[in-house]
């Protein structure tokens, strides 16, 4: 569970906040797949290129990627410049 901002946008530290939230979920994917048959370093490129795909299909939105389902059609090859 990823809990709530404690700090406004505008805080210094509210980056090293987020990394803190999302780390756990994370860990669980990693265990996730490892418990399945998936090396941890395999998993971790998997996660880096899901990442990088999510950063450049979200470029375009101002400040809530949940606003936009574009971003996530063009994860899956539905959209974008790319994957037409």
């Amino acid at each position: 569970m990823i809990n709530t901002p404690k700090f406004p946008v505008s805080h210094e530290d509210r980056h090293l906040l987020c990394q803190e939230e999302v780390d756990g979920p994370l860990q669980g994917i990693l265990e996730q797949a490892t418990m399945h048959g998936w090396g941890t370093l395999e998993t971790i490129t998997a996660m880096e290129e899901v990442l990088r795909n999510l950063r450049l299909a979200y470029m375009h939105v101002d400040d809530d990627p949940k606003d936009s389902n574009e971003g996530h059609a063009f994860i899956h090859g539905r959209g974008g410049k790319e994957n037409p």
